[in-house]
């Protein structure tokens, strides 16, 4: 019982094999975004479990908002009033990254989980950087969505940042689409996920079942098939760039 408490700390190639193994109950496993909304998983993802990504080659918050802000700058610094978008935001590790640097009029923080929001707005309040109001140029909003459903006007964002998220949504395509739709013409898109290699284990216990009611994430096998989903959304080839960091961290950036 103490084991199975301590499963939401555990990263999740690793837990799934301690499930195979018989240590957890594995039909426990909540599947793909459902796992979010657990209060559980809310207060453990700063807490050891974002940090577990190092594992599948993720370079660490501090240096993956420094990739974000780079590409992100183009289309935002001295661009007049701009709007970013951080959805699937989690505790809010990345928005009160963006906020803080002043270098938009707008960030919008989105999750599906209620439970994330709650982590994410207390984390906000007792960041003193963010408490300096007059400090802080940026306006702040946290927003509970379904990335399949964003609720903004076609063309109004001038960037989307979504980190170590797509592998937790049910629908990428209405996922993809939706954000190919807010984004500004020359707006950009920046992403984090893993290959499927780093979920080997979580595979192999899952037993071949497909489906997102059966898989605890969404699988990319390769480059080639988050090439294939971008360019269905909308996006043209010329304007996407996937890059892996090994062994399993993807980064993808993308320019309507």
């Amino acid at each position: 019982e103490t084991l199975d408490q301590l499963r939401v700390f555990i990263p999740p190639p690793l837990r799934s094999a301690l499930a195979t193994a018989g240590v957890f109950n594995s039909e426990d496993y909540v599947p793909m975004r459902d796992l979010f909304t657990s209060p559980s998983v809310s207060f453990a993802y700063e807490r050891g479990w974002r940090q577990g990504f190092a594992q599948g080659g993720f370079p660490g918050a501090d240096e993956e908002y420094k990739m974000v802000r780079e590409y992100f700058e183009p289309v935002t610094v001295g661009m007049g009033a701009t709007t970013v978008v951080d959805m699937s935001c989690a505790t809010g590790l990345f928005t009160r990254r963006l906020a803080k640097s002043n270098d938009y009029t707008r960030v919008i923080a989105c999750d599906y989980s209620e439970s994330m929001l709650q982590e994410a707005r207390r984390r906000i309040n007792a960041d003193p950087d963010l408490k300096k109001r007059d400090a802080n140029k940026t306006r702040l909003d946290l927003v509970r969505c379904d990335v399949g459903k964003i609720p903004m006007r076609s063309e109004s964002i001038n960037a989307l940042h979504a980190g170590a998220a797509m592998h937790c949504w049910p629908d990428l395509d209405a996922g993809l689409s939706e954000i190919y739709k807010v984004l500004k013409p020359g707006g950009r898109y920046f992403a984090t996920t893993f290959l499927s290699t780093y979920f080997g284990a979580l595979q192999n216990a899952e037993g071949g079942q497909t489906g997102v009611s059966r898989q605890a994430f969404q699988y990319f096998e390769s480059v080639d098939k988050l090439r294939n989903l971008l360019l269905k959304a909308g996006f043209e080839n010329e304007k996407i760039d996937i890059e892996v960091l090994e062994p399993a961290c993807v980064v993808i950036r993308c320019e309507k």
